[in-house]
């Protein structure tokens, strides 16, 4: 089945494709002009309550092998954000929860069941409260369409520890921490769980409609895409955000396409203050360590 660069296509292009490029276009995703609407596939039979609690027990594994900066304002400022964003998403009632890891390079994780980890790196690299919001939204939409843990399910299945992840899920015992680390560690398997183009495309228009509910300027997602987009063959931390995502070109295109078939009438939300004295207070610490050892 042909891959496709562009998400929207016309009549022109769908007549110039093969009939199994056709149904590939065609895809739910192609096709949309408003907010995705989030399925989970039948492979993933975790229950919200089990989603959450592997959120909880793989946080804890990962947090073994990261640093998590404490700065009280920081923390302060960036958990009403994401709060604020998870209220205006589909799983409002979620616990939603955002920490700050000390890391340069320009990236976040999401993990099931609400928890946000966000790079130091991503905070310095952007310029504009909007661009960080639109970053974080990304971030809540992958949790709202449980990508992770669709991802994780899927890892688990193929070591045929899935059952035995479920039993414990609800157990307080070290046996998922134990499954964990036979398969490479937390940070190990984030790093291995590549999210497919569909799966960035639909966490991009979740988090674009969740900044457009909560009253953010959801420009700030396509300005985000567009510092990343100039940095692009340069030698920084962005780097690891470039060969994690797919071509941000293409993701470009999908929110400019989107900003056009919406009309916004509310004043945007601007914290530009806590932004500022977030940027100050990261500015006096040592330089972060550009990889976890």
């Amino acid at each position: 089945m042909i891959r496709l660069n562009v998400p929207y296509m016309n009549r022109r292009d769908l007549l110039a494709l093969p009939v199994a490029g056709i149904w590939a276009a065609l895809s739910p995703i192609a096709l949309r002009s408003s907010e995705p609407k989030v399925s989970t596939p039948l492979y993933n039979d975790l229950t919200i309550q089990e989603e959450i609690a592997l959120g909880r027990k793989f946080g804890e594994t990962y947090e073994k092998d990261i640093e998590i900066l404490h700065i009280h304002p920081v923390d302060s400022y960036l958990s009403g954000i994401v709060t604020k964003l998870a209220q205006a998403s589909q799983q409002p009632s979620w616990p939603f929860a955002v920490k700050l890891v000390n890391l340069a390079a320009v990236n976040a994780n999401a993990i099931p069941g609400g928890l946000i980890y966000v790079n130091r790196g991503l905070l310095e690299f952007v310029d504009e409260e909007s661009e960080m919001v639109g970053a974080i939204a990304h971030e809540i939409g992958h949790v709202v369409a449980r990508h992770t843990t669709n991802r994780l399910t899927r890892a688990f299945i193929a070591r045929k520890v899935f059952q035995r992840v479920k039993d414990n899920l609800l157990k307080n015992n070290d046996v998922i921490a134990k499954i964990i680390e036979s398969l490479g560690g937390a940070a190990g398997m984030l790093m291995e769980l590549k999210y497919s183009r569909e799966a960035e495309t639909q966490a991009d228009l979740l988090g674009f409609y969740e900044m457009r509910r909560a009253d953010w300027d959801p420009n700030g997602m396509l300005k985000f895409f567009s510092l990343v987009h100039k940095a692009q063959g340069k030698q920084s931390a962005s780097e690891v955000f470039l060969s994690d995502h797919p071509a941000i070109a293409d993701r470009e295109r999908v929110i400019q396409r989107e900003l056009a078939s919406v009309t916004i009438t509310k004043p945007f939300r601007s914290q530009n203050m806590q932004f500022r004295a977030m940027k100050a207070a990261l500015k006096r610490l040592p330089p972060a360590p550009r990889s976890r050892h």
